[in-house]
């Protein structure tokens, strides 16, 4: 009985010390596993998260904001704006904000979401809306910081002021402008609404392509595509977004060319082959030619003595193609003295390039025609003073000669074969949105119509 007993008993001892151990070990276990989980939690700043589309819309004025916030209701509304070496407290005062409100709502700005950094880059001409504070209403501001959004304060009917953020409501819109070339094409596309910004990208676009000071003509045409994003508070323009499409009508020679983001998102422009609207000016505007004099001071083969030799002679057989260096017009075309037989073409403004020594033109290479880089206006020659078939070639830059072989223009690259398909999917759609532009501008032509034929025939 005894024996039992004592086996009885050792075998519950054992049981509790079974138990014992596995309790500790678990509470160890939970220990050794949540500590580091912790310590990482404490270890990694966690930001606060900001969604700008959660942000709720602004209002147009404060009473509306008031109303919408519930606040004290405010008179008497008024405007003024943030003046050069103003902060907002010195603008407080100005506009007669006594101290205690004006710390309450720098404090309630503080509070709202990068707030002191708002308070230290409110730009120099900001609105302030603004209700003055009294004993029966309350005092309220609202900044148009950005332009897409406000900060609004006001006081609640316990005299205490809050802040919050709001997104000022916009709408993008896409728009096509057409015009037609008076004077200049900067003051014709400013007045018929193309946005200035967007008026200096379309210059910068066309620039290796057009000389806007010789080439445009009265009764040029041109086209552009753009979106615009509108401040429906404001109805006003705020931004644009890159050109879609633009168009010049020189004379009718059209040039297009289409938006078509790079692999980085960033805007590139070609035509509707694909060719970039950058432009290059060839350094060697011949195939298979041998450079057999360089730019600088040369003893001069006829004259006997050094002489500054401002151009690159190419020695080639006589006959052989001579390029364009790049688009443009020609300038001269003829007999130059000691150069012979002569071309100069003008591609912008600044830049013109010269080939001479030739032995005869392209029968299509006259003065005012338009020439495209890669294309034959001449043959290698040796007319003038010349020792032989060569092809004398210049950069002038400003009209004068510079070093051909240093000059540094931006070459875009044309669109690869393998994205051609893809880009020629791309401008149709372009072309099939200006349809719709053009349709949707006709409508609204036909709408404004009847709308004043009805109201000529009320009066």
């Amino acid at each position: 009985m005894k024996k039992v007993l004592n086996n009885n008993s050792l075998h519950q001892f054992l049981i509790v010390i079974v138990l014992l151990i596995t309790c500790f070990i678990a509470f160890n276990s939970s220990i050794a596993f949540s500590k580091p989980y912790l310590d990482n939690q404490q270890s990694i700043p966690i930001k606060r998260p900001i969604n700008f589309l959660s942000l709720e819309e602004s209002a147009d004025t404060i009473c509306n904001m008031i109303q919408k916030v519930g606040g004290k209701p405010t008179v008497n509304e008024k405007r003024a704006t943030l003046k050069k070496n103003e902060t907002l407290s010195s603008a407080l005062k100005r506009i007669d904000f006594d101290n205690n409100s004006i710390n309450k709502i720098i404090q309630a700005i503080k509070d709202v979401y990068d707030g002191k950094k708002i308070l230290t880059t409110l730009p120099v001409g900001m609105i302030i809306d603004y209700s003055n504070p009294s004993k029966l209403t309350g005092g309220a501001i609202k900044l148009s910081y950005t332009k897409t959004k406000d900060v609004f304060v006001w006081q609640d009917v316990n005299n205490n002021y809050f802040s919050q953020i709001y997104l000022r409501p916009t709408k993008l819109e896409n728009i096509l402008i057409k015009g037609k070339i008076q004077s200049n094409l900067y003051v014709s596309a400013l007045k018929e609404g193309v946005p200035e910004n967007t008026l200096l990208e379309m210059i910068s676009l066309l620039g290796f392509s057009v000389d806007f000071q010789r080439e445009i003509r009265k009764g040029d045409d041109f086209e552009i595509i753009f979106t615009k994003k509108i401040d429906l508070l404001k109805n006003i323009i705020i931004e644009t977004n890159p050109i879609t499409y633009v168009s010049l009508n020189l004379s009718g020679n059209k040039l297009n060319f289409f938006n078509y983001e790079d692999k980085y998102g960033l805007p590139q422009y070609y035509d509707e082959n694909g060719k970039s609207s950058k432009r290059t000016i060839m350094k060697t505007p011949i195939n298979g030619a041998r450079l057999s004099s360089g730019y600088g001071n040369r003893k001069h083969p006829i004259l006997g003595y050094t002489k500054m030799h401002r151009g690159l002679d190419f020695a080639a057989p006589l006959g052989t193609p001579v390029l364009a260096a790049g688009d443009g017009v020609v300038e001269k075309a003829g007999w130059n003295g000691s150069y012979g037989k002569y071309i100069r073409i003008r591609h912008t403004g600044t830049y013109k390039t010269a080939y001479a020594h030739l032995s005869g033109f392209n029968k299509n290479v006259r003065i005012g025609k338009r020439v495209l880089q890669g294309k034959t206006i001449g043959y290698v020659g040796s007319s003038g003073r010349s020792t032989g078939p060569h092809l004398h070639y210049e950069v002038l830059r400003n009209n004068k000669q510079i070093n051909p072989v240093k000059i540094k223009l931006p070459a875009g690259k044309n669109v690869s074969k393998k994205d051609i398909h893809d880009y020629r999917k791309h401008i149709l759609n372009i072309l099939n949105q200006k349809i719709a532009l053009e349709k949707s501008i006709q409508n609204k032509k036909i709408a404004t119509n009847v709308l004043i034929n009805k109201n000529s025939k009320l009066n």
